[in-house]
């Protein structure tokens, strides 16, 4: 039955190669298209990650309360794995002044670290590296008419600390969000506690070294630890700190399952249609079988053994050139993208070269589609000759 189903399919062989041309390219690109999809989707997490760390440490209902005392803490000692980092993080709102301008701003206290995370933000001049300087995001610093080197006075009635304090601007930030780039001042993080409250902090960010992006059960795992050492407050995952963003999460697998379903349904008609002219081709043949003593049940399989050869060649093929092609993606790749997207896509602080990331789920999807497609293409007509009478189909024209 084998030999006589790929001795079918090479008395087409025009036909076959562009069928099984079609099935290799989709059966490519659906490999080409989950990596680089994938490695897109890995940056913006990685992004979201970088902004917040893997846990993070606030009171209890932050979400409830406004006022900076009751959203501010003395940091706990925490018993942390080997490796982790915690940095202290205070916000708070003020007037920034320079003359008689003013704008309301968000003063966020960081220490030397999380300012160093900025410098990919940075658009000109350099990080605090004493006290009383701060970065400016660009559009407050041109709401304020200020440059590098300039003085701003940040009055903050709403803490318990100085309540005024004078800046010198050493670096102006270019945030992909715009209502950020106008309200941010970033400033070391005593400068803010001398400002606002000292020796407090109104968030905890901490980083675990060695750990993946997506491995959320260890994360888990560190959080329940944490859990009892917080009174009065909470610890959450990077992902619950942004619950818009982690209800995508869930969804990634039924997304990419739809795009690449589309690729497969186009090749999954071009290969119905090549069964199916094959099947008008051989309608006398089948016939003959039939009276020679071959079963309908045995006619088939021959038809369901020439989709799935067909396809199997075909998608070995196109999954060999889109793993080689993968690997190279791994490596790290520019998006081929015009001047004006990509002006676009770096607004989202995404970064230019991406990582394309291929895993075993991929792959069995792809190739899963590829058997779905055999054999839902070789059924009607398959069926068909299987029910052909012998005599009727021998008197068959074409």
């Amino acid at each position: 039955m084998l030999r006589l189903a790929w001795r079918n399919l090479l008395r087409t062989p025009g036909r076959s190669l562009v069928t099984g041309g079609v099935v290799a390219l989709v059966v490519f690109l659906s490999l080409l298209f989950l990596s680089v999809y994938a490695g897109a989707f890995d940056a913006f997490y990685r992004l979201l990650l970088e902004r917040t760390g893997h846990l993070l440490v606030r009171v209890e209902d932050y979400e409830d309360k406004t006022d900076l005392e009751s959203l501010t803490f003395l940091p706990p000692s925490l018993p942390l794995p080997p490796g982790a980092e915690v940095e202290g993080v205070l916000e708070g709102g003020g007037l920034a002044i320079v003359g008689g301008r003013n704008r309301t701003v968000v003063i966020t206290g960081m220490e030397p670290r999380g300012l160093a995370r900025q410098q990919g933000l940075l658009k000109e001049g350099g990080l605090p590296r004493a006290s009383g300087e701060a970065l400016l995001g660009e559009a407050l610093a041109q709401a304020l008419q200020v440059g590098l080197g300039d003085e701003v006075v940040v009055y903050a009635p709403g803490g318990f600390g100085l309540g005024v304090y004078a800046f010198r601007v050493v670096g102006l930030l270019d945030f992909p969000e715009t209502h950020l780039e106008a309200q941010t001042l970033m400033v070391p993080l005593e400068d803010a506690q001398a400002l606002l409250a000292p020796g407090r902090v109104s968030r905890l960010e901490i980083r675990l070294p060695g750990l993946g992006l997506y491995d959320l059960k260890a994360l888990e795992e560190v959080k329940t630890a944490l859990a009892p050492h917080l009174q009065g407050l909470k610890v959450e995952t990077w992902l619950e700190a942004n619950p818009v963003y982690a209800a995508l999460l869930p969804l990634y697998d039924t997304i990419m399952a739809i795009y690449v379903g589309i690729f497969f349904v186009l090749a999954g008609l071009i290969l119905f249609n090549a069964l199916y002219l094959s099947l008008v081709e051989r309608v006398r043949e089948f016939g003959l079988l039939a009276g020679l003593g071959l079963s309908g049940r045995r006619i088939l399989g021959l038809v369901f053994w020439e989709s799935f050869l067909l396809v199997g060649v075909a998608a070995l093929l196109g999954m060999g050139a889109g793993l080689l092609v993968h690997l190279e993606l791994a490596d790290g790749f520019r998006l081929p993208l015009p001047q004006w997207m990509l002006e676009q896509y770096r607004e989202f602080g995404l970064p230019e070269v991406l990582y394309g990331r291929l895993g075993v789920k991929e792959v069995l999807l792809t190739l899963g589609y590829a058997v779905g497609v055999a054999l839902l293409a070789a059924l009607w007509p398959g069926y068909v000759a299987s029910r052909l009478e012998p005599v009727e189909a021998m008197r068959y024209v074409p």
